[in-house]
C-alpha cells in the first residue's frame, strides 16, 4: 500500500460504511482501552462501522459497554504472546469470512497479530502507538524486562511493520519521534492524535461538594483531611514508589495527608507497594482502592491529582484530572510535558524524586488559591487539546484515507 499524506482533509468513503476492525491485547481498565471505548462512542456510526476482537480474555471490563454500543465484540483465545501463530490464523479467518476495510491495531500484541493477519489477507492496517516502549525508561525498575528482552521486542516489531507496511497514528509528538527512532517507520506515514478525553463527561457537577463529603464519609477520611489521588495500574512504570517514597516528607509538613492509588495490578506488585509503605511507616495514609468502574467522584474528592511515571506515552488519567480541575503533579519526562504545562496547569518534577514530588505537592496543599487557579487552566487546556469532539474527526479522515486509498491502489 502507497504512503498516505497525512494532511489530506478529511472525506468520508461514499456508499456503505468503512468498515473497521478494532484489536486489542484485552479489555482491562487501562488507558489504551479506555481509549478504544471512547473513540467507539463517538465514532459516527453512518459513516464508519465494524466489531472488535481482543487476543486474550483476562480482562474484560468494557467488554459490555462496548457490547451495549452496539458492536461485536470477537476473542481470538490467545493465553499469552507464545500463542500468536493460532492468534494469527484465527484473525485471518475472521478477515476471510467478514468484510473489513480496516484493521487498526492497539498495543504490542495486538500489532504483532494484526499485521501479519493483515498482510496475509491484503487488508490494510493502522497501528496506534501508545508507548515510547524502547526508550531506556522502559528498562528501569523493571526486573521483567531485560535489555535483551526489549532488543527481540523491538526487532519483531520492527519486522512486522515491515510485512504490513501499516499507517501509524501516535498518540504524543514524543512517541511519534520514539517509534521514528526505533522501528524506523516513516514521519510521513505517522500522524499524531492526542488521547482524547469525553470533557463533557470529564467536568465537575454541580453539587461536587456534597457528593465529595458524602465520599470521605464512605471512606472514613475526616472531612477536612488533605487527599492526593493517583490513577494508574500499579507498575512500575508509572514511578508509584516513589510517591509512597514522598509520604514520610509530606506528612511533616502536611499532617494527616492521604494518598490514594486507583488501579488494578498484579498481586505481586500490589504487595510490595503495601510493604513498602509498612516499611516507612505511612501504611495507615496510604490507601490502594483497586480499579474504579468511575473515577470522577475520586478526582471531585482529591485536593491534588499525582502521575509519578518513570515513562508516558500521553498520560491520560492527567487529562482526565485537568478536565476536572484539579492541579497536578507529574514527571517531566517524555510526553508528560505536551499534557501538563509546567507552572500553569500544574507542576512537573524529575522522576524517580521523592524529595522534588514532596515539595510540589506541599507547595499546592498549602495554596488553596494555586490549585484553583491551576485546575481552571487545565480545564482550558483539556478543551483545547483534548476534547473528543475534535479528536475524532482527525481518526475519521485517517479511517476515510486509508481505505479509499486501499480501493484504489
Amino acid at each position: 500500500m502507497k504512503a498516505v499524506p497525512a494532511d489530506v482533509s478529511n472525506s468520508h468513503v461514499a456508499l456503505a460504511p468503512v468498515r473497521v476492525l478494532h484489536l486489542i491485547e484485552d479489555l482491562g481498565p487501562g488507558g489504551a482501552e479506555r481509549l478504544l471505548f471512547v473513540n467507539l462512542s463517538r465514532l459516527d456510526r453512518k459513516s464508519f462501522d465494524g466489531l472488535v476482537c481482543h487476543l486474550y480474555d483476562r480482562a474484560l471490563h468494557w467488554k459490555q459497554p462496548i457490547l451495549d454500543l452496539g458492536y461485536p465484540v470477537l476473542s481470538l483465545g490467545m493465553r499469552s504472546i507464545r500463542d500468536l501463530p493460532q492468534g494469527v490464523a484465527r484473525l485471518a479467518r475472521i478477515l476471510k469470512h467478514e468484510r473489513v476495510d480496516v484493521v487498526h491495531t492497539h498495543l504490542y500484541g495486538a500489532n504483532l497479530v494484526g499485521r501479519i493477519a493483515a498482510a496475509m489477507r491484503g487488508v490494510p492496517v493502522i497501528s496506534s502507538l501508545h508507548n515510547p516502549d524502547y526508550e531506556p525508561a522502559a528498562l528501569r525498575d523493571n526486573a521483567a524486562l531485560s535489555p535483551a528482552k526489549l532488543r527481540l521486542l523491538c526487532w519483531l516489531d520492527r519486522a512486522s511493520c515491515r510485512l504490513a507496511h501499516p499507517e501509524f497514528v501516535a498518540v504524543s509528538q514524543y512517541v511519534k519521534q520514539s517509534a521514528v527512532q526505533y522501528l524506523g517507520i516513516p514521519e510521513n506515514r505517522t500522524r499524531v492524535i492526542y488521547n482524547p478525553v469525553d470533557t463533557d463527561v470529564f467536568t465537575r457537577s454541580a453539587d461536587a461538594g456534597v457528593r465529595a463529603t458524602r465520599l470521605r464519609a464512605d471512606l472514613g477520611l475526616d472531612p477536612t483531611v488533605p487527599v492526593i489521588l493517583c490513577v494508574a495500574r500499579l507498575d512500575p512504570q508509572k514511578g508509584l514508589r516513589y510517591l509512597i517514597e514522598a509520604m514520610p516528607a509530606l506528612l511533616r509538613e502536611v499532617p494527616g495527608v492521604v494518598v490514594m492509588f486507583a488501579g488494578g495490578g498484579q498481586p505481586a506488585a500490589r504487595s510490595a507497594l503495601v510493604s513498602l509503605a509498612e516499611t516507612l511507616k505511612v501504611g495507615s495514609q496510604v490507601r490502594f482502592l483497586g480499579v474504579q468502574a468511575d473515577v470522577r467522584p475520586y478526582l471531585e474528592l482529591c485536593d491534588v491529582f499525582v502521575l509519578p511515571s518513570l515513562y508516558e506515552g500521553m498520560g491520560i488519567s492527567l487529562v482526565e484530572a485537568m478536565a476536572m480541575e484539579r492541579a497536578c503533579v507529574a514527571t517531566s519526562t517524555t510526553a508528560v510535558p505536551e499534557v501538563v504545562t509546567d507552572g500553569l496547569s500544574g507542576f512537573l518534577v524529575a522522576p524517580a524524586n521523592p524529595s522534588a514530588l514532596a515539595a510540589a505537592i506541599t507547595r499546592l496543599l498549602q495554596n488553596p488559591g494555586l490549585r484553583a487557579r491551576m485546575g481552571a487552566e487545565g480545564r482550558r487546556i483539556a478543551l483545547e487539546r483534548f476534547d473528543v469532539s475534535r479528536n475524532i474527526g482527525q481518526l475519521e479522515s485517517v479511517y476515510s484515507q486509508v481505505a479509499r486509498h486501499s480501493a484504489v491502489a
